[in-house]
């Protein structure tokens, strides 16, 4: 799978072509939209995106359902064929959630991805 590359939320130029990723990149960078992507913010598709506020805030949901969607939401990327060894790291007060894990794509390849939001 090829996309075009995104930096801060702007596709990157580079020598006046529009950069693309492709692969594991392009996998990682996908489902980092997806997490900062809140359900119910695009109009085009009101259930796109992470139910943070239908899910997370303001309920103190347990450590289990919270990896639990985010199980779900990766696993769902059309990229990825598996989840490995799912971790998350939550830092209350910066109001950030790193998510690390083992995804195989479905080329057959490996690769462990680090998506922080």
């Amino acid at each position: 799978m090829k996309d075009y590359e995104i930096i801060s939320g702007d596709i990157r130029i580079s020598g006046g072509d529009v950069a693309t990723v492709s692969d594991a990149q392009a996998t990682r960078q996908r489902l980092e939209q997806k997490f900062k992507l809140w359900r119910g913010e695009w109009f085009l598709d009101v259930n796109a995106g992470f139910p943070w506020i239908e899910e997370i805030m303001g309920r103190r949901p347990s450590p289990q359902v919270v990896r639990s969607l985010v199980f779900d939401l990766v696993q769902s990327d059309p990229g990825i064929r598996t989840v490995e060894n799912l971790e998350l790291e939550q830092d209350s007060p910066q109001r950030r959630l790193t998510i690390r894990f083992r995804a195989r794509l479905i080329d057959g390849s490996a690769d462990d991805m680090e998506i922080t939001v």
